[in-house]
């Protein structure tokens, strides 16, 4: 009997290692991971040249271009200036009725059949069903994998699509993940105000509680905690977990993850040449003994929710 199909989301911040989980995933023979497949091309002018972890850009991907082929097929134009999986609208109102938070599933109902905004989200669904279809079809893999992180995200597909999210919460410590923060603000001026630390652990928290709140939502057997610090100390324990969710059989490591096929779009690991998993905790030399004191204090409640 061949492998149900499924549908498996992971929700999390950045800064958590999914780009690794998405290169682990697309090891197995069937599961097709692509990274995010609600991806930010804002600072590209031409898409069509973003580069496709294969090495190839977007535009001559083979994989991508036949992707765009099944789309077409189902009645949909795909390609890198035409991708429109994302259903954060540009105004301002609409993205808060679309964010769902703090339970407020009403509010976002209303949104979603309301005239101008309630067509964008039927749209947009309808978009991305047909990118899950098409991906399985030209992979012939049942397990279709979308690393885009987002918990408003995998809430309106599952609402609004035929799909069924198996979901795993990525979450890093805290403190590793305000510190990249931190590491990366140094480097650019526009993400400084990111890498403040009260601002970066209020964060860290609003994403910890968001996933609470989609858990609470989900039956035991579709949600799945899974942390960094775990899956780089024994990736093959923390992998079967996830293949058992889904309902596939375990892929023993060690894990080349660089060495079979894969077209992942996310953050710039995903275009690395070293298939070696190392734990980062660059933390401890990046943040003060006042700044990490003050991260724990601050994210002391899902700290401990999460065992850290």
């Amino acid at each position: 009997m061949p492998p149900p199909e499924r549908f498996l989301y992971i929700v999390g911040t950045s800064f958590t290692g999914s780009t690794l989980l998405s290169f682990l995933l697309n090891l197995h023979p069937e599961i097709v991971c692509v990274g995010e497949s609600d991806p930010n091309f804002s600072n590209w002018p031409d898409p069509g040249q973003y580069p496709c972890s294969c090495g190839a850009t977007l535009a001559e991907c083979p994989f991508w271009t036949a992707v765009g082929g099944e789309m077409a097929a189902r009645g949909f134009r795909f390609d890198p200036s035409h991708w429109q999986t994302s259903f954060r609208p540009r105004s301002r109102v609409g993205r808060r009725l679309l964010s769902g938070e703090r339970g407020d599933e009403l509010r976002s109902t209303l949104a979603e059949r309301g005239s101008s905004l309630g067509s964008h989200v039927r749209t947009v669904a309808l978009r991305n069903q047909a990118l899950v279809d098409s991906a399985r079809t030209v992979t012939g893999k049942p397990v279709f994998a979308d690393a885009s992180k987002d918990v408003s995200r995998v809430r309106l597909l599952e609402r609004t699509t035929d799909l069924t999210p198996h979901v795993v919460h990525l979450v890093r410590d805290s403190l590793g993940f305000v510190a990249s923060k931190k590491s990366r603000a140094s480097k650019n001026r526009r993400a400084a105000r990111g890498g403040r630390i009260a601002n970066a652990s209020r964060y860290w928290n609003r994403r910890g509680s968001q996933a609470e709140d989609l858990f609470a939502m989900l039956p035991a057997e579709r949600r799945l905690r899974v942390r960094y610090e775990d899956l780089c100390r024994d990736p093959e324990r923390e992998f079967a977990r996830i293949c058992a969710m889904v309902g596939l059989t375990p892929l023993p490591g060690p894990y080349e993850f660089l060495s079979g096929e894969h077209h992942v779009i996310g953050n710039r690991m995903r275009l690395t040449s070293s298939s070696e998993i190392t734990l980062d905790e660059r933390w401890r030399s990046i943040l003060t003994p006042e700044e990490a004191e003050t991260v724990r204090r601050l994210t002391r409640r899902y700290r401990q929710a999460f065992g850290y």
